[in-house]
């Protein structure tokens, strides 16, 4: 519903909180959820009361605040932004096309060029095949339906992502604007040339251990030993990145990085993070996570391994991958309650808000999008779309139920009330 990892948490500790011993109505269970939680000083009789309760406290402050920013094309970067000025005035020159849910890496590894570079932008959100139709506006634009796209000054259309960064790199230049790839005649060119190729490479190998089972057990040792070659690489710089400075090798490599972390844990039974083997990679993710940018577009485990399959194809699972894959998918009793507090050492690295901010920008978020959420969550009980799309839960022609309308209403006021 919400996409914060802690929300899954929170849910799965309310709904124990309020599991019934038998069946209620929604009103039975809607009051035994209040009198088993924190809620119970919560108005949640209306979705104005809890607007009001919801952007009283701290966070949903600062949320709120956020939003006004967004508005203006300021505030940090967000899923939500549709418009950065980053202090400019006027149309901004480049319009950028990126997928409505925020999973294409490669759409990912323009985002963060954008935002780091301050290249005033406007956003429009594109489906991806796998999850539902294009625009027809958008491919008579781009044939191939392509993403990223960017158009420039509202004329010529690009789209591959290394191009674009390049493009872009070379457009916006000056104090303003900093640089992301060498100079052709600088020092480093030939190294990121090099690294750029050694990226393919690793790409290709994760691609061996993850999607290509006749491989056999050699993909495994040539993807962990290319990764010692890439950890090389990133212990040559005095700083976390690959060259002197943050460039498009960094983030070319991260966002596909990202997805191997998830992964090879997930199918091939390969923990990459926190490894004494791999400190320059640790060290250059923690890098990358500190940066709001990288924050704004990065997804967890669970989400990458449920949208890896619909855009690469099939993964086949490794020997021994039950036990980290039960971790990140919640099978069995691996999301046993009580849940264990979150931690550095865990599984997946959190970026942890807190108890209490995150169980407060979740009920922000559900407030601001009930609507939708209410009648997304009633399909399950109504008719599948006649056209279906590549990923399994995908289904945007999907019939929602509007005869529970009221009671699914309910609940997920419920719901809202205990978050906060």
């Amino acid at each position: 519903i919400v996409s914060i990892s802690y929300t899954s948490r929170t849910a799965l500790s309310f709904i124990e909180s309020i599991k019934p011993k038998s069946i209620m109505s929604s009103r039975d269970l809607s009051v035994s959820a209040l009198s088993n939680s924190r809620s119970n000083s919560v108005d949640f009789s209306s979705w104005d009361s809890l607007k009001a309760s919801a952007i009283s406290s701290p966070t949903g402050q600062f949320l709120q605040e956020q939003e006004e920013l967004r508005a203006q094309g300021a505030g940090l970067p967000h899923t939500d932004a549709k418009i950065r000025l980053f202090g400019s005035t006027g149309e901004p020159r480049i319009t950028y096309f990126r997928d409505s849910a925020a999973w294409c890496p490669y759409c990912q590894k323009v985002w963060i060029l954008l935002e780091e570079k301050k290249i005033p932008y406007k956003v429009e959100k594109i489906n991806m095949r796998s999850y539902g139709d294009k625009p027809a506006a958008f491919l008579r634009m781009v044939p191939n339906g392509l993403l990223p796209a960017v158009i420039y000054d509202n004329k010529e259309v690009q789209t591959e992502s290394l191009d674009i960064m390049l493009t872009l790199d070379r457009m916006f230049t000056g104090e303003k604007h900093p640089k992301m790839w060498p100079n052709e005649k600088g020092p480093e060119y030939a190294r990121a040339t090099r690294l750029m190729k050694l990226e393919r490479l690793l790409f290709g190998l994760w691609c061996d251990l993850i999607f290509r089972p006749s491989f056999g057990g050699n993909a495994r040792k040539r993807f962990e030993d290319c990764l010692d070659e890439v950890n090389e690489e990133l212990c040559v710089c005095e700083g976390p990145w690959f060259l002197s400075f943050l460039s498009i090798v960094d983030l070319t490599f991260v966002t596909h990085v990202e997805r191997m972390c998830a992964s090879a844990a997930y199918w091939g039974a390969l923990n990459l993070r926190g490894q004494t083997r791999w400190v320059g990679i640790e060290r250059w993710l923690q890098a990358f996570e500190a940066l709001p940018s990288y924050q704004a577009t990065k997804s967890d485990y669970f989400t990458h391994v449920m949208d890896i399959p619909p855009q690469y194809g099939p993964a086949y699972p490794n020997p021994g991958w039950e036990a980290m894959s039960g971790i990140i998918s919640g099978r069995g009793s691996a999301w046993k309650l009580p849940l264990p507090p979150l931690s550095p050492e865990a599984l997946e690295p959190h970026l942890d808000p807190g108890e209490e901010p995150a169980r407060h920008e979740a009920a922000f978020k559900l407030v601001r999008n009930h609507e939708a959420v209410v009648k997304f969550a009633l399909r399950g009980a109504g008719q599948p779309g006649a056209k279906r799309f590549q990923a399994p839960l995908a289904d945007p022609y999907a019939v929602p139920n509007l005869k529970y309308l009221s009671e699914m209403d309910q609940l997920l006021r419920t719901v809202v009330a205990a978050l906060l």
